[in-house]
This record gives C-alpha cells, structure tokens and sequence, in this order.
C-alpha cells in the first residue's frame, strides 16, 4: 500500500510540474452529471511563483539566513519556486453544501518532486459542509478560509481552521457564529513513547475560539458589523476577549473601509525570555490593547483609483511589566486586505533573523513574537502582546490599463511605518539606546495580466527601505527586495 500511495504521490506531483513547465492548464473543468440531481464540480489550481528575495536582516555585509515559508524553508538572498497545487470538488443539493480541497504547497526542485519519499504528498486542506433548515438557520462544520473582518483591515482574524457552528440570513442581516477548536493538546504518535496518541495534560494545551459577527444590513451596499470573540488560549494560559465594530460602505463615490477593535483579558502564568536574556514572569498580566482601520477609495477612471488607508495598532513600552499591551490578532490576516497588502510582497514574508522586525510591525501577517514573553495568540500561537505596535499609513492607486490592454490591471503602494511605542525595543541586545519611532518605508507594485478565465500572471515586486527607528533598534540600514512571478492557472 505504501508504495501505491509513493506512486500516486509521484504521478500527481508530475503531473503538476509537466502541466507549469509545458504552459498547458493545469487541468481540465469537469462538471458531473449525477442521477440523483446532486451538483457535482470538480476543479484544479495551479500556482506557480519563481521568487527572488534578498537582505531580510537589512545588512548587506553578511549572508542572511534561511527563513521558514509556508511552501517550506527557503534561502533567503536566493531564488527559489513555490509550487501550490490544488484539486478540489464541491457537492450541493436542495438543502446542503458540501466541499473538499487537496493541496500540496512545496518549494520546487529534483527532489520535491521527483523523490516521493522525500515527504511531499498531497494533503486535505478543506473538507467543509452545511445543511440549511431555514434561511435563518443553517449548521456549518468542517474547516474551510474563514474571516471575520478581512473586508476591511484583517486586524482579527482569518485563516483556515476547523469550526463548527451557525450561520443565516434575518430580517435585520446576516450572522455567522463558531467554535474553533484551533489546537486540542494531542501529543503526536512520534512524541509519544508508547506509539499512542494522548491528550496532554487533560486538555492544557488547547486553543479554543468562540468568534460571532452580526452584519447589519443599512442599505445601498453598506453594512455595519458587530464582533465579539472569545479566545481561551490554554497552550498560553491566557484568555482574552475580543470586541469591536466594522463598516462597509460609501461616502458618495468614496468606497469606505474602517473598523475599531479591542481586546481584554488575563495571562494566568508562564515566563518567557526577552532577546536580552531577561526572564519575564507573565503570572498575573492584564491583556488591555486596541487596533483600527480605516481606508477610503475613490475611483477617478477605470486607471486611476487612488486610495488611502491608515492602519494602528496599539504597541506595549515596557514587557518587564504586568500590563500586556500590545495587540496580538487571533492571527491578523492584513496582508490580504484589499488596500493595505498585496501578496508576494515584502510584508508577506516573515524575516525571523531581525528581532525589530519580527516585533509586530513585520513577521508572520504582522504578528510575529517581538522583544518576547507574554503571548496570547497570532499565527501558530506565535504572537506578543509585548510588541511595538504599528502606525501604517498607505497611498497608492490601483485601475485597469485598458489603454496598454483591458486585460492588464494593478496595484501601486507606498507604506511609510512607525512603532507606536519604543520601550520595548530598547530592551533588545542590539538596540543603541533610544529608539526613534520610524520604522521606515515600503514600496510595492503589482501587475496582473488576466490572459482568460483560467490563466492570469502576476507580477509583484517590492521593497523596504528602514528607517532610523530600525537602524536604532538592530544597527542595520539597508534596504531589502523581493521579486515573484505568479502563474495561476485555475479551472
């Protein structure tokens, strides 16, 4: 049986490499007819992104390191391949909903894909199912993307996880409410001595998230959205509870984004070690922090859409003490938001050998652990309330070149950043004393050419200028660069 799975794995794999390097697509659309009346889709993507970047820790007089990507670890100052292969098939009836998606997500070369026993396999990304009873109530369970305030900001939360819970439409508007079972505490087969699964520690080590949003319908395309989520971070020992308001909607011509959040809560133990080599006693340490969006679009011509949005997020100026006061998302999705991130670009990656950048401002969508300890969420439970903070204001223009070709369309960016606060900053081993408040500056472009429905490069390129606040904080200045190609194939 292994070596059927080894040959399957390998075929598929070959099949995804042929389909890139060959310029066919990356599979055929098939719709299945079925007696039964049941809708039967099955689809494919193929993503593909040569990528080069360079100077993730802003000194160009050593070698930087390698750094870890969802497609593996990568060596940055050098190029490399993602490669995110996709199939997928999605079922619906009178009542119901059901979806499963295979990925494999991988950096390319011989032995990625030509080597099966190397690891690479084709896993089950999505599997995600619903049952309407009425338009009121439906029961939704599995895991599948969800977002609770993508639309705007991203400050909270998206990704994929398992939930299980309600969603439907009323009178007012629509609500959507879950149960994330984020991590259960179960040690894995090859931890345990015994070969068995456990759970460990009757359940100490589980993540749960309770998340809830009411958007409330106030006509003419615009919406106002309440959102309570309740975390209970047991791998933490932390529980926090998150709060706030979003908006959708128009001014006139000017397309408006903006949502105000807040989160309170406790962390009841634990210490960490700062960059310093300080131990921090987190026992006892009131989570009190705050983030906002807001971004407004006008569209002057099918060209020319500028846009301004401007992103904050309270920072913490002392990790010695009690208070944690630097916001840490559920996992901040805000590189994906329609007007602060472009994926591929510099904010995307995640530097992990520059302490200041990965305090908060940069890292793993904006979340990564900063001067250290006192961690109450974000992406792969790796967040801080003892970071910085960000104040991020961006300006820029995106359109369609229907002059060059109405095919050709893109996105233009400048992101001057600052810390919102530097105290904790210059606790780090390589902080010079004070720390001024620039972080520094982000330049981005993105292009796509949409040949069709199923094909569409994209051409990102972008780039980080550090500012004195950096260079106060690491001692280091100089600019860093990324370039991809994206070829996305989709059917």
């Amino acid at each position: 049986m292994k070596i059927i799975q080894e040959r399957i794995s390998q075929g598929l794999g070959f099949l995804g490499v042929l389909v890139a390097v060959s310029g066919a697509p990356a599979a055929m659309a098939l719709e299945v007819p079925t007696a039964s009346g049941v809708k039967l889709d099955i689809f494919t993507q193929g993503k593909f992104q040569p990528t080069y970047f360079s100077n993730f820790d802003l000194d160009s007089s050593v070698d930087d390191d390698a750094t870890g990507t969802s497609a593996g670890g990568v060596q940055v100052g050098d190029e490399h391949v993602r490669a995110e292969v996709r199939l997928g098939v999605m079922a619906s009836g009178k009542n119901w909903t059901g979806k499963l998606l295979l990925e494999n997500d991988f950096a390319l070369d011989a032995n990625s894909v030509d080597r099966a026993y190397r690891g690479q396999r084709f896993g089950l990304e999505q599997a995600f199912f619903t049952y309407t009873f009425d338009p009121a109530f439906t029961l939704q369970g599995g895991w599948t993307f969800k977002n609770l305030d993508l639309a705007s900001g991203g400050l909270l939360y998206g990704d994929d996880h398992p939930l299980f819970g309600a969603t439907g439409k009323t009178s007012l508007g629509n609500y959507d409410v879950y149960w994330m079972p984020i991590n259960d505490g179960l040690i894995s087969k090859s931890f345990d001595p015994d070969g068995s699964s456990v759970n460990a520690a009757n359940g100490k080590l589980d993540w749960n998230v309770y998340a809830s949003k009411f958007d409330i319908d106030l006509g003419n395309g615009s919406r106002v959205s309440p959102i309570l989520t309740y975390s209970d971070n047991q791998q933490q020992d932390a529980k926090a509870t998150y709060f706030g308001v979003e908006y959708i909607g128009n001014i006139g011509a000017v397309k408006v984004r903006a949502e105000v959040l807040g989160v309170t809560g406790s962390i009841d133990g634990g210490s960490s070690t700062l960059e310093n080599e300080t131990v921090v006693n987190n026992s006892g340490n009131d989570i009190s922090a705050y983030a906002a969006f807001a971004s407004f679009e006008y569209p002057v011509s099918d060209a020319f859409n500028p846009f301004i949005a401007l992103r904050v997020a309270s920072g913490d100026d002392d990790p010695t003490d009690n208070d944690v006061e630097g916001w840490v998302g559920i996992t901040d999705i805000g590189r994906y938001s329609p007007l602060i991130g472009i994926d591929g670009q510099f904010l995307g990656w995640g530097p992990g050998s520059n302490a200041a950048l990965s305090s908060g401002l940069f890292g793993l969508a904006l979340d990564r652990a900063g001067p250290g300890g006192a961690g109450y969420g974000g992406i792969e439970n790796k967040g801080t309330g003892n970071n910085p903070g960000q104040i991020m204001l961006s300006f820029g223009s995106s359109g369609n070149l229907s002059s060059i070709s109405p095919k050709l369309s893109y996105q233009a960016q400048v992101f001057p950043m600052w810390y919102q606060q530097t105290g904790g900053l210059e606790t780090l081993s390589t902080a010079s004393g004070s720390v001024d408040s620039f972080a520094g500056t982000e330049l981005d472009l993105a292009v796509k050419y949409q040949a069709n429905e199923y094909f569409a490069p994209r051409l990102v390129l972008s780039s980080f200028l550090p500012g004195k606040g950096v260079e106060d904080a690491t001692g280091v200045n100089d600019a860093a660069y990324v370039a991809m190609l994206e070829l996305n194939w989709n059917y």
